[in-house]
This record gives structure tokens, C-alpha cells and sequence, in this order.
């Protein structure tokens, strides 16, 4: 019987990767080998980078615009965010009181979101260039990836555990917390295990 203790929190998590100067491995948007992404030694700048072709782009900066007064009629302070792209150019905006209605001409303030918001794996593609993963493959229509190689050993070596532990600190997260169920269930590990497998030869 193979034992597996599953690491606590998320270590496979993208801010958790970057945070300890790991790399999210991806296809290179121009040659389609293996390009990393990873932080700067101020955690300031995200920066995809390919071995192959040498492209290199960083992250662009992310905004968020919002318009924030008090009402000319009812005098409540409102702060609401403003989403139309077509508003994000100008100086001020119209925004509508949330409380009576009324029209108001507001300054709209533009203030630059942290390069970590919203760094999920959203359909196997990294969240800051948006390239598909490089160790992605799909199980009966269901999609697998990984991260990098050392996530994809972590998987490889939970898939093929028959006995699953978790250490004491029963509640806090482990590694597995976001696994889908079907990579969880023993009828699976065999044809699951090959395809990491394959997935693990790549160059």
C-alpha cells in the first residue's frame, strides 16, 4: 500500500509559486515551446520568458477605474466603480446616485491594481499573459494540467497513492483542496497516472 501525506495550503497555487520565485510553465506565444513566468526580486513586475526563442514580455499593468462624490440632490457619498471602456479616457463621467437617481458629473479616479488580483488558472491559461499551460491535456473530455514539473510530480504522486493522509493541522487546506472529485477516485488512477506520465516526458 503506497502512503502519501498531502502537503499543507495551496504550495501549487500561482501567488504561492511566484511568492518562493517559482515558474508557471506555458506555451511560448511565438514558438510554442515551454516559456516561464515568473516575479521579480520586488514581486513588482511578472515577466514571461522563453529558453528557446528568447521573447520576453512583462505583465502590463491592470487598472481599476471608479467615480467617487456626494450627491448634488440627496448630499449621500457614493463611490461606484465604472466597467464601460469607453468612459476610462475621459475626465469626468456620468454616474447615477445609487440613493435618489439623480444624474451627477463626477471626476473619475484610475488607480492600478496589484499585478497579483485574480492570479487563478482560469481554463488551463496563466492570468497575467493568458497563454495555455504547457502541461495541459484533457481525460475523457475533462482537462488536466499542471503548473510547472513540480506540480505535476505532486500529482502524479497523489493520483498514485492508495492511502491519502492529511497532517495534524486538520484545518487548514492541503495541496489536493481544488482537485476535481474524478482525480480523486481510485477507478481513474491507472489511466490518469499514464497521461501525467506522457505529460511528464515533454521537453
Amino acid at each position: 500500500m503506497k502512503r502519501f501525506v498531502d502537503p499543507l495550503f495551496e504550495p501549487y497555487s500561482v501567488p504561492y509559486i511566484l511568492a518562493r520565485k517559482g515558474s508557471i510553465v506555458v506555451k511560448c506565444p511565438k514558438c510554442q515551446s515551454a516559456a516561464y513566468i515568473g516575479a521579480d526580486s520586488n514581486r513588482e513586475n511578472i515577466e514571461l520568458f522563453c529558453h528557446s526563442c528568447f521573447y520576453r514580455k512583462l505583465a502590463e499593468p491592470d487598472y481599476t477605474y471608479s467615480a467617487a462624490a456626494i450627491c448634488t440632490a440627496c448630499e449621500c457619498w457614493f463611490n461606484e466603480p465604472v466597467k464601460d471602456e469607453r468612459q476610462f479616457t475621459q475626465k469626468h463621467v456620468h454616474i447615477i446616485c445609487p440613493a435618489c437617481h439623480t444624474d451627477n458629473i463626477v471626476e473619475l479616479h484610475k488607480r492600478e491594481s496589484s499585478v497579483w488580483t485574480g492570479s487563478d488558472i482560469r481554463n488551463g491559461r496563466d492570468p497575467f499573459f493568458d497563454q495555455e499551460l504547457y502541461f495541459l491535456d484533457y481525460y475523457r473530455g475533462k482537462m488536466v494540467w499542471a503548473v510547472n514539473r513540480e506540480h505535476l510530480t505532486y500529482l502524479i504522486d497523489y493520483i498514485a497513492a492508495s492511502l491519502r493522509e492529511r497532517p495534524n493541522s486538520s484545518h487548514v487546506r492541503t495541496a489536493s483542496y481544488r482537485l476535481p472529485k474524478y482525480m480523486k477516485e481510485a477507478k481513474n488512477r491507472n489511466d490518469l497516472i499514464r497521461l501525467l506520465q506522457r505529460m511528464q516526458r515533454k521537453k
